[in-house]
């Protein structure tokens, strides 16, 4: 069977993804000029900034909506075609390859159309995503845009999504029903947490750590300082006990054969000028929002919510992780996953911390690399997925 996009595919993929960053920027730019002007003028127009302030569900609905066609049709990257491979093999198999069980039980239980499979998937990951910028009452106008720049090449690619998008679902829940002393939402948090772990193999490594990020001192600065001062120990352990995190990684992957090729071939990105210049492109703007964030909340002591701070703190130790695994003999596999899942937190804290700076000149030079960043990614997804033909029926 062949796999391939259509040069329409592509072309709409593109558009929809530039539809995504104009709304975004065209509704900030208002936010920004609204309070520009209020600088200036005694008396401010109550209800337009409250409508700045609380988008009507007409705005929600209409965010949430493109959301969900990008993530379903969009095609970034060789993950589109590659799990539209392993969907067509587990329509013909009576085992689950590759796929954990729930997306199994839905590929048997829905008609067999691969965008509706991803539709369900991601399109409930994309809900959930709103729901957390619903419960946390973030601005939608400037969270859309952040969301569209750091998470948009991301989150229609990684199966895992759905299972980050539960997990944080629930924390966000738990620290509210602490905030409002809401049972229900605790209970509620307690179960997305638990059901989050069926999605994806590595999920429950990640509430792992976040949970040790409750432990007291550790989301402090002298925590972070001592862990740097310690980091050359830890690289030289963790070159020793790598072997180890593959098996628990890679354990629900086919083979973990395949998963050795994997961290041989394509991933060891830093091995020529080309994949260090992409390393630099992808991870120099996630660094600079997140050392800003670093410097604000820990050196400064801007004050923040509990939740805010265990995002912070949650990203710092998955890009920690990230940085053990690097350049060892699992570099490319597990330091790649670490890095990616550090995306989300970081997305979330940025969302609701960097509405207050988000007209500080820092902040805008982070969000333009973003962007280039994005150019460049979505440029080089499509190149991906025009080779990945060639490559789809020897998988």
């Amino acid at each position: 069977m062949q796999y391939s996009v259509s040069l329409l595919h592509e072309a709409l993929t593109v558009a929809t993804w530039i539809i995504m960053l104009l709304l975004g920027y065209r509704e900030m730019r208002k936010y920004d000029k609204l309070y520009e002007e209020s600088e200036y003028e005694e008396e401010e127009d109550e209800e337009e900034r409250e409508y700045f302030f609380y988008k009507p569900r007409s705005f929600w609905y209409r965010m949430l909506f493109i959301t969900i066609l990008f993530v379903t049709f969009g095609c970034v990257g060789g993950d589109f075609l590659h799990n539209q491979v392993i969907y067509d093999m587990n329509v013909q198999s009576d085992h689950p390859i590759h796929f954990e069980n729930v997306y199994v039980l839905l590929i048997k239980g829905l008609p067999t159309n691969y965008y509706l499979w991803r539709f369900c998937v991601w399109g409930t990951a994309a809900f959930l995503l709103f729901k957390i910028l619903d419960e946390i009452k973030s601005d939608l106008d400037f969270s859309f845009f952040v969301f569209t720049l750091m998470l948009m090449n991301h989150f229609p690619n990684l199966r895992q999504t759905l299972g980050f998008m539960m997990m944080f679902y629930g924390y966000v829940l738990l620290f509210r029903s602490a905030e409002d002393t809401m049972p229900q939402k605790l209970v509620m948090g307690i179960i997305l947490l638990i059901l989050s772990t069926f999605f994806h193999s590595t999920i429950l490594v990640f509430i792992i750590l976040s949970l040790l990020l409750f432990i007291p001192g550790t989301k402090s600065l002298t925590m972070v300082i001592i862990s740097l001062i310690a980091f050359p120990f830890l690289y030289d352990i963790t070159k020793e006990l790598s072997t180890q995190f593959i098996g628990l990684v890679s354990s629900n992957d086919m083979m973990q054969e395949k998963a050795t090729k994997y961290i041989e071939s394509s991933f060891r990105v830093e091995l020529n000028i080309r994949g260090f210049l992409k390393l630099f492109i992808n991870r120099l703007p996630v660094l600079m929002l997140f050392f800003y964030g670093i410097k604000k909340v820990l050196i400064d002591k801007v004050q923040v919510s509990h939740m805010e701070k265990h995002l912070l703190m949650l990203t710092y130790l998955l890009i920690y992780i990230s940085c053990l695994f690097f350049n060892n003999n699992v570099s490319a596999y597990l330091s790649q996953r670490f890095w990616d899942a550090a995306c989300y937190p970081l997305t979330i804290f940025a969302m609701v911390f960097l509405r207050n700076y988000s007209g500080n000149l820092y902040v805008k030079v982070a969000m333009y690399a973003f962007l280039l960043s994005n150019i460049f990614n979505m440029a080089y997804s499509l190149y991906t997925i025009d080779n990945f033909n060639a490559n789809a029926n020897s998988f």
